[in-house]
């Protein structure tokens, strides 16, 4: 039986969306073409697709003044995706977001509260997007939000792809790297224990014990490593932010390749590292 529910992707907020495309190109990744959020949302996005149907979300907040803020305070709570980056990229660039995949938002949503833990509106937007041929299609998304109190810097939510024969497309899951997926999430905390066992509490994924914190599997063949400051050190020397006391914080991922090994340091990917695993 898997434990757990599948990465769908991660959110990395950055000031400057071509300049860490360009980078992210250099590093031998293929990625989908400029496309604009609703302006509800204010951001713009470009993304790395791997053929294990996750990817990495490369996010410019581009039109701040017309986004939606947080509004706590409504009923229900509206977590405003846009507003959650514009704070993040404002303190520093980085990863700011989790996402598991879902094939009902909603459903996940409810059982999310049915656990105590703190919920949001459900969101749905759309988008236009470029397939390789040049033809402009809408894709559409559903999304449920989760925040711990404990991690403000950290969001976790849920995507409903609802046009996926759109979305996921060969011609941008081949790249000069030989990327084939996220295998695994790294997550900085003071607290590994407890921040192990909030995520723990969405989907049930399985915890363990590892040197340096805990891991939460995420289906069948992803994990989220929660580790404390110093064991994430240990992966890259040069990652910022990590001081006694700070808040948790998400700091890079594993991605199986079979053309590269080691780690790329957070300075040299716009805020995150990757560890780079056999397949």
């Amino acid at each position: 039986m898997t434990s757990g529910r599948a990465i769908d992707h991660v959110v990395l907020a950055v000031q400057d969306l071509d300049r860490t495309a360009s980078r992210y190109q250099e590093l031998g990744f293929t990625l989908t073409p400029r496309a604009a959020h609703e302006d509800r949302m204010g951001t713009s996005n470009r993304l790395a697709q791997f053929r294990a149907r996750n990817f990495i979300e490369l996010l410019e907040v581009d039109r701040p003044e017309g986004m939606a803020r947080h509004d706590f305070a409504a009923l229900p709570p509206f977590f405003s995706f846009g507003d959650h980056n514009r704070i993040a990229v404002r303190e520093r660039e980085g990863l700011s977001m989790l996402v598991f995949a879902s094939n009902d938002a909603r459903a996940d949503i409810l059982s999310f509260s049915s656990a105590n833990l703190p919920t949001f509106a459900p969101f749905d937007f759309e988008r236009h997007a470029r397939l390789p041929d040049g033809a402009e299609v809408t894709v559409a998304f559903s999304l449920g939000f989760v925040q711990s109190p404990k991690m403000p810097s950290v969001a976790f939510f849920v995507c409903e792809n609802r046009a996926q024969e759109y979305f996921w497309k060969p011609e941008y899951q081949s790249h000069a790297n030989a990327a084939t997926g996220i295998v695994a999430v790294y997550l900085s905390s003071m607290a590994p224990e407890r921040d192990a066992a909030f995520v723990n509490k969405m989907f049930g994924g399985k915890v363990n014990s590892i040197p340096g914190g805990y891991s939460i599997a995420c289906g069948p063949a992803q994990e989220l490593r929660v580790l404390t400051p110093q064991a994430i050190l240990k992966r890259d020397t040069s990652f910022l932010g990590l001081e006694k006391g700070a808040t948790p914080l998400l700091a890079g991922i594993a991605v199986g390749t079979e053309a590269r090994q080691g780690v790329t340091p957070a300075t040299e990917a716009s805020g995150m590292f990757i560890e780079w695993l056999p397949v």
